[in-house]
């Protein structure tokens, strides 16, 4: 009798599982096709101002962030004035 209630109870939770994973990978296409339509715009947009041109559109590629921005702490006390609504600034104590 347990053994019974046991399986029906893993059923129960590989049918949710496959669901989820089912979601998830909608969630994923959804993203992918939103990731390669940005990249579209950003080609159109540099092309157009003539801006270095994007690297090339393989999906596995990686992608490399120079030291500079990484390194580059000082840009934390910057406000995007455009996209907020309500500013709140740290004090610096």
């Amino acid at each position: 009798m347990g053994e019974e209630r046991t399986l029906r109870k893993l059923k129960k939770l590989t049918g949710r599982l496959s669901t989820r994973m089912e979601e998830m990978r909608d969630l994923m296409d959804d993203m992918e096709i939103e990731f390669e339509m940005m990249q579209k715009q950003i080609d159109r947009l540099e092309k157009r101002s003539g801006g270095v041109p994007a690297p090339t559109k393989d999906k596995k590629a990686k992608v490399e962030v120079s030291e500079d921005i990484i390194d580059d702490d000082d840009d934390e006390d910057d406000i995007d004035m455009e996209n907020t609504t309500t500013v709140f600034v740290k004090p610096k104590f």
